[in-house]
């Protein structure tokens, strides 16, 4: 039996819910039916985290409103992220931001709020700190994190005052951030780490008929990950998510879904009890991936 602890290591991701996103997204966003649906899936899975923005279109208004029609909102965890366009310099504007996020998430408090936007770190020398600081004193969250894309600015998260919990992209091809001793410092100083980006956006996952041919040079990495998962009979989703499951047992672990189908096997695989000793046939494969594949900004 998996432990709490282990269990709420998940987190769902609501991206999905509020606005259509992801490579291999086929549906677009769910209904509002839907999306009770993979919240009370998820719920009954012990994931009692979830992570939203405040630029991820309907999705802190219909998260609130579902945990609030399940009778969950005691018990959610909620991280969102203030909207790129808030000018974290002017605490006035930030706090109305956060109570505007806490009215549509329906919550008294956050469980973190983050950054979204990893250039932002630069604002803490300059009075965003301060403010900050001046948020959890209020009760307004109980941690601080931030949203980052390179280990440099990881780095400097992991040894910022202010911060409690750094989002960063980590996957079975991607451990740039491993290699550049993140996660050694990020616990040495007593941060967590939360992983997001765990399926690439669905790249990882999609049938290469389906991927763009803009995308073709990913198709030999896909043809790699299909070859390792025969080899350990299983799938490339297994592969994916017990990957980071494995690899990083100290951080969270940040999966989307559009579908009710989706998140039922996400939790399914988490919680079984077998373990395939693949960890190093993957790292020895994936070693140097470039950074075509591995940075979604580099995709179009």
């Amino acid at each position: 039996m998996k432990t709490t602890a282990e269990r709420n290591r998940l987190i769902l991701g609501t991206a999905q819910l509020g606005m259509p996103y992801g490579i291999g997204n086929k549906s677009g966003n769910p209904t509002p039916e839907q999306a009770r649906s993979i919240i009370s899936t998820a719920l009954k899975n012990g994931i009692s985290h979830f992570d939203t923005a405040q630029d991820y279109g309907e999705s802190e208004a219909l998260l609130g409103s579902v945990l609030g029609e399940l009778t969950a909102t005691r018990e959610a965890k909620i991280t969102t992220k203030l909207h790129p366009t808030v000018n974290i310099l002017k605490e006035n504007d930030v706090r109305f931001a956060v109570e505007r996020s806490m009215k549509n998430l329906k919550v008294p408090t956050l469980f973190c709020l983050m950054l979204h936007r990893e250039n932002q770190i630069e604002m803490l020398d300059h009075g965003t700190d301060e403010i900050l600081f001046n948020l959890v004193r209020s009760g307004y969250t109980e941690q601080i994190g931030i949203s980052v894309y390179s280990p440099e600015v990881a780095m400097r998260a992991a040894n910022s005052e202010i911060i409690n919990i750094i989002q960063l992209p980590a996957n079975i091809l991607d451990r740039r951030f491993e290699k550049a001793g993140v996660f050694h410092a990020a616990k040495a100083n007593g941060k967590k780490i939360q992983l997001r980006s765990i399926f690439l956006q669905g790249l990882l996952l999609m049938n290469p008929r389906d991927v763009p041919e803009h995308m073709s040079f990913a198709l030999p990495v896909i043809s790699q990950l299909d070859k390792l998962a025969q080899k350990y009979s299983t799938s490339r989703l297994a592969l994916a998510l017990n990957y980071v499951k494995e690899k990083y047992p100290d951080s969270g672990i940040i999966f989307g879904a559009e579908s009710l189908k989706q998140v039922s096997e996400v939790c399914s695989i988490w919680n079984t009890e077998d373990r395939i000793n693949f960890i190093q046939d993957a790292d020895d494969i994936f070693r140097n991936v470039s950074e075509r594949i591995l940075n979604p900004a580099q995709w179009h």
